[in-house]
């Protein structure tokens, strides 16, 4: 259940009361209770004494912070909202291109609005999904400087902007006032989250790419217009416009398992067709993979050449100075041998990427080879150090002593062939030759013994 309300028993009448039964267990009704309001969730709290008045502070699931006076007095104070953040990580963080102006995201299903030069919230509005990925509107889409591009969890994508765009703070004087939020539209490209958005740098295009392994161009007139989608080989992590010094619009789209495609600009449709799937739109495809060997090879190359030339450069000064030097190569040491050329299954994750020059593009990609991971010690009762130690030092003594045992037993097993080749070479000969019964068994008693 939410912890709505808040209970105060008096601790001395609990102390000193008496179980009326042999269970032990006693039931005490609260000296005195607080409902703190509507979709509360207290799960935390803490005693503050403020110029010798004690206050206390409870934090709220919900993304609040509470003020709370539990004196329980005519003078009481209400329970005051501090103030409020987002009840989980931030998905998606966005700034303004030329205010003071920041917008968050975040699973808790709400949007808000910073002002970071008083570092203070300005207003925050809430939708029933969690918010995924955000952006602000570059100035030539909006000369206010207030739309936002918001994708949430559920594949729809919202644009946003602030209602009175008087309260937008310019460089030299920051916002004083709380900002409100005005929903311009909203559509759903997608099935699954919105994971990125990205505007053209001219401001005509907007793209947005999803976990569903799609990627969603619109035409931004008025209205967002579609213009429609390609399908990419795996779940879209970030969208990258080329610059506007570029010639050529070209869009490049990061997927999380590794794949790196680059698309132009779709021209917008003149006509209506049966479906937004755009097949005809030419893509490039990437992927990537380890050169840790041939990396080494060339600085192993290029270490020798300096070596020799620095060699050739110091004969060549001894020679100008008259001296005789004898032109020997040297041995080269023994290098170790190199590490064999990794290629791992999948693509390595791609964290980042951004046009550096026209048909060209950085990448940054997590590690292609994971060193082994250290098995922890889970079990309570394990082995101490020494413990280990006395225990191999126990199994080294019983494999020795097994050892020995399997070598009795071979000799045995030798001993007990070589009787048996005697008793059949006994039987075979004629019967006066033959060793007698009594014979016999002194035989196997010597044997034995």
């Amino acid at each position: 259940l939410k912890a709505q309300i808040i209970n105060v028993w008096n601790f001395e009448i609990i102390d000193t009361a008496d179980p009326v039964d042999e269970t032990g267990l006693l039931e005490v009704e609260p000296m005195s209770e607080l409902w703190i309001g509507k979709n509360v969730s207290l799960n935390f709290m803490t005693k503050i004494v403020d110029h010798e008045q004690v206050f206390w502070y409870a934090q709220d699931t919900s993304g609040t912070i509470w003020k709370l006076d539990l004196t329980f007095t005519n003078m009481s104070l209400d329970p005051e909202r501090v103030c409020t953040f987002h009840s989980g990580r931030i998905e998606a963080i966005g700034v303004s291109p030329f205010t003071f102006l920041m917008a968050t995201t975040a699973l808790d299903r709400s949007v808000r609005i910073y002002d970071f030069y008083n570092n203070s919230q300005l207003s925050v509005i809430k939708f029933k999904q969690g918010g995924t990925a955000l952006t602000w509107a570059p100035a030539v889409v909006s000369r206010e400087g207030g739309q936002i591009a918001v994708g949430f969890e559920d594949g729809v994508v919202r644009i946003i902007e602030v209602y009175d765009p008087k309260l937008l703070p310019d460089r030299d004087e920051p916002a004083k006032e709380n900002a409100e939020i005005n929903l311009k539209q909203v559509f759903k490209p997608h099935s699954a989250a919105v994971t990125a958005l990205a505007y053209e740098q001219e401001g005509h295009m907007f793209a947005t790419g999803s976990k569903d392994k799609t990627v969603f161009f619109f035409a931004i007139e008025d209205e967002y217009k579609p213009i429609g989608f390609i399908y990419v080989p795996g779940p879209v992590q970030t969208l990258q416009w080329s610059p506007s010094t570029h010639k050529k619009t070209m869009l490049l789209i990061l997927c999380e398992n590794g794949f790196a495609v680059q698309v132009p600009a779709p021209p917008p449709r003149k006509q209506e067709v049966p479906t937004y799937e755009i097949r005809d739109l030419p893509m490039q495809y990437f992927r990537f993979y380890s050169i840790k060997s041939q990396i080494k090879i060339a600085l192993r190359e290029k270490r020798k050449q300096e070596k020799e030339k620095a060699r050739l450069e110091w004969i060549k000064q001894q020679k100008e100075l008259g001296l005789d030097v004898e032109e020997t190569e040297e041995e080269e040491p023994e290098e170790e041998p190199l590490p064999p050329i990794f290629v791992p299954e999948k693509p390595s994750p791609i964290l980042c990427g951004f046009y550096s020059a026209p048909g060209k593009f950085w990448l940054s990609l997590t590690g292609l080879e994971k060193e082994k991971a250290i098995e922890d010690i889970k079990d309570p009762d394990a082995y101490t150090i020494e413990q280990f130690k006395q225990k191999k030092e126990f199994e080294l003594k019983m494999k020795d002593a097994e050892e020995k045992k399997n070598k009795k037993r071979e000799e045995l097993s030798a001993l007990r062939q070589d009787y048996v080749f005697l008793l059949q070479k006994n039987r075979e000969l004629p019967k006066h030759m033959q060793l007698h019964r009594q014979v016999h068994l002194a035989f196997m008693r010597v044997i034995y013994l």
